[in-house]
């Protein structure tokens, strides 16, 4: 099964966080910092998953849908409320309300099913999990040397987030021919933006970004992802600990024929630590 206690983004569509890498074609002292503090960023990603951290909070998920008009009118707005507890070390979001009511029909038969299925994931042997994380990582985007590489930055200075100096880096595609092994990686290729990096601890305090292109799904077949947009929080919960606490997307997509125009927004809160 997918560990959840690593920084990874799941993205349905498109990416949803884009990082960077220094660029090592002109060596002077802006790119010497840029590097060192990216390096440390990877330091304390790697020391998050390695200490487990999402595994320890309990905490609530608001998940916001809208679909839009080609006037930018509400044609859908639809609102889910899960709850998010470690279960033997995995965190679990469990379906609780949609829309402010409690959810029944076709949704509760759904929510019973995820839950069936998460406890065999959990009772499955190493070997048949790795299998698993393999298709799955097909559309996950991970905090590391592989994914930094694909970009160049520049530090555009110090700024204060909710009253806590952060590094900016703002970053971009390098040029050239990008590699392309998933398809989350079309959409990685063609994104730029910002990243805040904390400067007291060097934890991810925000990620914004743009495609600057369209992408095509399925070689053009079935359509395409443009105008896509997006915002990335993360805020310390505990001494030690930062997580999520806010995902804002917009995109459109055409699929054969038809355009449609979505917003979707993730909010974590109430972050309460489990008993060890």
């Amino acid at each position: 099964m997918k560990h959840l206690a690593s920084l990874l983004f799941p993205v349905a569509l498109l990416a949803g966080v884009a990082v960077l890498s220094a660029s090592t074609a002109q060596p002077d002292p802006t790119n010497t910092e840029v590097r060192a503090i990216i390096d440390k960023a990877l330091e304390r990603s790697t020391w998050a998953r390695e200490q487990e951290v999402e595994a320890r909070y309990r905490h609530v998920r608001v998940q916001r849908t809208r679909t839009f008009d080609k006037h930018d009118e509400v044609t859908e707005d639809e609102t889910r409320l899960y709850r998010v507890e470690p279960v033997r070390g995995v965190p679990y979001a469990r379906l609780v309300s949609k829309n402010g009511g409690p959810i029944e029909g076709d949704d509760l038969k759904t929510e019973r099913e995820r839950w069936h299925d998460f406890l065999e994931e959990l009772d499955k042997d190493p070997d048949e999990q790795d299998k698993d994380e393999d298709e799955e990582e097909d559309t996950d985007i991970l905090f590391n040397d592989e994914l930094l590489n694909r970009y160049t930055a520049r530090l555009e200075g110090i700024r204060e987030l909710r009253g806590r100096p952060s590094y900016v880096l703002s970053f971009e595609p390098k040029p050239g021919k990008l590699p392309v092994r998933r398809r989350i990686d079309h959409a990685l290729n063609r994104s730029r933006g910002e990243i805040w990096i904390d400067q007291a601890t060097y934890e991810i305090a925000r990620v914004s970004f743009e495609l600057q292109e369209r992408v095509r799904l399925w070689w053009g077949i079935l359509g395409s992802i443009s105008n896509a947009t997006g915002r990335f929080e993360r805020e310390p919960v505990d001494e030690d600990a930062w997580m999520a606490t806010e995902f804002d997307l917009y995109f459109q997509v055409r699929v054969l024929f038809r355009t449609t125009r979505r917003g979707e927004t993730t909010r974590w809160s109430d972050f309460q630590r489990v008993a060890e």
